[in-house]
């Protein structure tokens, strides 16, 4: 500690700090600690230099989280307290690491700290021991605290009951202490859901619940609800998890589809700009994607196979403009047509699968009956083999398909006012739609579109 002349007082700083069930317990509660605290200081004669108080902080949270602990550490660094007074030594610590790292700064600094219903001696060893022990013996109540609560908490999931009275707008806590539904909050969730998926744009969905309920989310919480499990009923936090775990508002699949979206945004090209059909638009005739590239205040995009290595005999380049305009008067048709050819392709898998099993099926028939015929199995065994490869022939050939792309997503955005909506999204915004439901649309040198594949 600064030594300080018989005429300096000396300016101690007062920690206090509380978790949320101590709060209520006498002589724990954060005015009974403020008040001994500053009983102490004016008896000693002692100016205080500043009162910092974490409420509803457990112990047991990095110092990280403890607000006003940190302000009194910056107080200590600028040099503004001699000493930090508190209760007990458990209200300060319970971690021997934390009390160690934070004693680097006090010596630093000439602070030091005292106890006013604790006796503490850190001049000696046998003093410095003991406040180990003390504090390892806190450490270990804290965590064993921390195991009970554990416990408790893996059993209320578990059960279907809360662990706060926090939850989503669309759900609110029954008598029971479970979460149950609130109808007509859960139909704007169910909403706010949909037209996500119409638009592929957080702010035009959050603009629109705005507009048509009168509810003033912003952008931050929307994204929240989009991400959380709980509109479909599944709890998963901290590692606990209840697929049960409430009602159900969004379907699983919606969700995922969401989730999806929500990952298709591309990144930033270095410059800032942003291509709306980077990693969409493919070169025809060499089949890698073109580049963006802007100038004349115009998005263009480019082969550089042709460009840059000379490989390609793909030489024009297309305007942004002409692509969107294109895909706005053909998109429902090449729509039709890519389900029609990717039926027609499952259908001729299936046929052909299915020819492969029978024809394999007859020919172990065949050999089923050289087998008998040449005695090297008996009448039982030909007649159970034979039973089943007849029964084989006769069911109706499963084959598991190619992994269906997602039309009904470009069906949902044709089904709105379309370009109404898109005419109002930002750039980075358009991107994402079209590669939510466009995984490549092919340009040949004449700037003809031949050809889109979708997601």
């Amino acid at each position: 500690m600064k030594k300080k002349s018989e005429n300096t007082a000396l300016r101690v700083a007062l920690y206090v700090r509380v978790s949320g069930k101590e709060q209520a317990i006498k002589g724990l509660s954060l005015e009974a600690q403020r008040e001994s605290l500053e009983e102490y200081a004016r008896e000693k004669g002692w100016v205080i230099a500043g009162v910092y108080i974490d409420a509803a902080k457990t112990a047991r949270k990095r110092l990280g989280k403890r607000t006003n602990f940190l302000r009194m550490l910056e107080d200590v660094k600028r040099d503004r307290v001699d000493l930090i007074l508190f209760t007990r030594l458990d209200r300060w610590f319970r971690s021997v690491a934390d009390y160690y790292k934070v004693m680097e700064v006090l010596e630093a600094h000439g602070c030091g700290w005292m106890t006013t219903q604790e006796q503490y001696d850190t001049s000696t060893a046998s003093g410095r021991l003991y406040i180990n022990l003390r504090l390892s013996i806190a450490q270990n109540e804290a965590d064993l605290d921390g195991e009970r609560i554990d416990v408790v908490f893996d059993s209320k999931i578990k059960h279907g009951t809360v662990v706060s009275g926090s939850c989503p707008f669309w759900l609110r806590v029954n008598a029971e202490k479970r979460l149950e539904v609130i109808p007509e909050m859960a139909a704007i969730l169910q909403d706010a859901f949909n037209y996500f998926e119409a638009t592929v744009s957080q702010r035009a969905t959050v603009k629109y619940i705005r507009e048509t309920y009168g509810l003033n989310w912003c952008d931050a919480t929307f994204r929240r609800m989009l991400k959380d499990p709980l509109a479909m009923g599944v709890y998963d936090r901290n590692g606990r998890k209840n697929d049960s775990f409430c009602e159900a508002v969004i379907s699983p699949a919606q969700f995922e589809r969401v989730q999806k979206l929500l990952g298709n945004n591309a990144k930033t090209s270095p410059s800032g700009r942003v291509y709306i059909f980077t990693s969409i638009l493919v070169c025809e005739e060499c089949r890698h994607n073109l580049a963006g590239r802007l100038t004349g205040g115009h998005y263009y995009y480019r082969c550089n196979q042709h460009f840059q290595r000379g490989r390609c005999p793909h030489k024009k380049e297309i305007r942004e403009e002409l692509v969107e305009n294109w895909l706005f008067e053909h998109l429902g048709e090449e729509l039709d047509k890519y389900r029609l050819e990717w039926e027609v392709q499952e259908e001729k898998k299936r046929q052909a699968a299915a020819s492969v099993d029978r024809a394999a099926i007859r020919r172990k028939l065949a050999r089923l009956k050289d087998l008998y015929v040449n005695e090297l199995i008996s009448i039982e065994d030909y007649k159970k083999d034979y039973d089943q490869y007849t029964a084989m022939l006769e069911e109706k050939a499963v084959t598991v398909p190619d992994q269906r792309p997602d039309f009904e997503a470009v069906e949902r955005l044709l089904a709105q006012d379309f370009r109404a909506i898109y005419d109002g999204l930002e750039r980075d915004e358009k991107r994402t739609l079209w590669r939510s439901v466009i995984s490549e649309i092919r340009i040949d040198n004449a700037q003809h579109i031949t050809g889109i594949s979708f997601l």
